[in-house]
């Protein structure tokens, strides 16, 4: 068996790019000559990038992994410290079945963050991404660290430029660079800065921002389409901040003109829906009793200036208990949380609504946090994955 990565290189290669990543990563342990051939598949951008590809096609069809995180697991040391390691994000590996039941089936299991550095980090109050099975982690000073849990890999980037006052940061994909990148901006002396990483180049580089926010502004959850990174900006006139992933360009995008958020009786929210960003409007109209209104923003390219506008696609409701919108993790399926804090999901067509239980860890309530996919993709940059 151990001749057969020399003698078919080319067969397995094909077979390798099917299976799931923690399935290639096992079969490093059969010989030396399957770990050189395996590691030097992972050094091929071709071949992950094609994997890639193969996973997203099989995962879309049949399941969705969504991450929870655990918010009191405050702090992570390095288990040489002698700290305990905690059980920080939750993945629930969703199916896509079509069962009448009112509940949906699932698999869970604790996300093990791979080791980062041997000093503590205030893990509940990060920001957090993902883009193609790589988290961002980052504070609000800064530490912003990249890891995939599926290949065991994590590093911190190099020393930002903005080292406080961060409002915003963002992880994504520029397609035609075949590069990821790290966005971030926020306030330093009342002054707006941003600043950019290119894996690819390995360095930080400042950036023009024309948008304005002060000290009061809050990121709402943020999402990424299609190399544009967006953020829901919570000020005293709310605004939608877009980045071009591949120009590194910033625009501002106003809400549509029917949404004006009021403290009391409105929650905005963005998310993906059918690979286009949408806005959640959730109207309190009386006690628990809420409706959704599902926005869609056209293919303006995330400038404001392209005659970027909105189409209102549906309402969803008027439901009873239900607190808050979360994201569509299917096309035809809105996950929501209700007020005593459980996860349901409600199906746009056949409006039924089914419990999705997630089980507490280290005696928290998980919070919902972003659509998830695992991946060989290397957070070294190309050419550099981990032996």
């Amino acid at each position: 068996m151990a001749t057969l990565c020399c003698e078919l290189p080319e067969i397995l290669e094909e077979i390798f790019s099917w299976l799931p990543p923690q399935s290639v990563m096992r079969f490093k342990c059969v010989s030396k000559s399957w770990n050189a051939f395996i590691n030097s598949l992972l050094k091929n951008q071709e071949f992950v990038n094609k994997h890639l590809r193969n996973i997203d096609k099989k995962i879309l069809s049949r399941t969705t992994c969504l991450v929870f995180f655990c918010p009191g697991s405050v702090k992570w040391q390095h288990p040489r410290r002698g700290a305990p390691r905690r059980d920080l994000l939750k993945v629930l590996t969703v199916s896509h079945d079509h069962n009448e039941s009112d509940r949906i089936n699932y698999d869970g299991q604790v996300l093990r963050l791979p080791t980062l550095f041997p000093t503590e980090l205030p893990l509940s109050h990060l920001f957090r991404s993902h883009c193609n099975g790589i988290l961002c982690l980052a504070t609000f000073y800064e530490i912003v660290i990249l890891c995939n849990p599926s290949i065991n890999e994590c590093r911190i980037l190099p020393e930002p430029y903005l080292t406080d006052g961060v409002v915003g940061v963002g992880f994504g994909y520029d397609l035609r660079a075949n590069d990821y990148k790290v966005v971030r901006f926020g306030l330093d002396n009342l002054v707006v800065r941003a600043e950019v990483y290119s894996m690819g180049a390995d360095s930080w580089r400042e950036i023009e921002i024309q948008c304005q926010f002060d000290y009061r502004s809050h990121v709402n959850k943020e999402v990424f389409c299609k190399g544009f990174f967006y953020w829901f900006i919570e000020t005293d006139e709310d605004i939608i901040i877009s980045f071009d992933m591949f120009r590194d360009v910033f625009d501002s995008i106003p809400l549509p003109n029917n949404v004006l958020r009021t403290w009391d009786d409105h929650f905005v929210k963005l998310a993906v829906w059918n690979e286009s960003v949408a806005l959640l409007n959730c109207h309190r109209e009386t006690g628990l009793t809420n409706s959704i209104e599902v926005w869609v923003m056209d293919d303006c390219h995330g400038s404001v200036t392209s005659s970027c506008f909105w189409i209102k696609k549906l309402v969803i409701g008027p439901l009873v208990g239900i607190v808050t919108p979360l994201t569509f993790w299917k096309n035809d399926e809105l996950l929501m949380e209700t007020a005593n804090e459980r996860s349901i999901s409600y199906n746009l067509r056949s409006q039924m609504l089914r419990n999705l239980t997630v089980i507490e860890v280290a005696n928290t309530h998980p919070q919902w946090d972003f659509l998830y996919m695992k991946s060989l993709v290397s957070v070294q940059g190309q050419g550099h994955s981990g032996s």
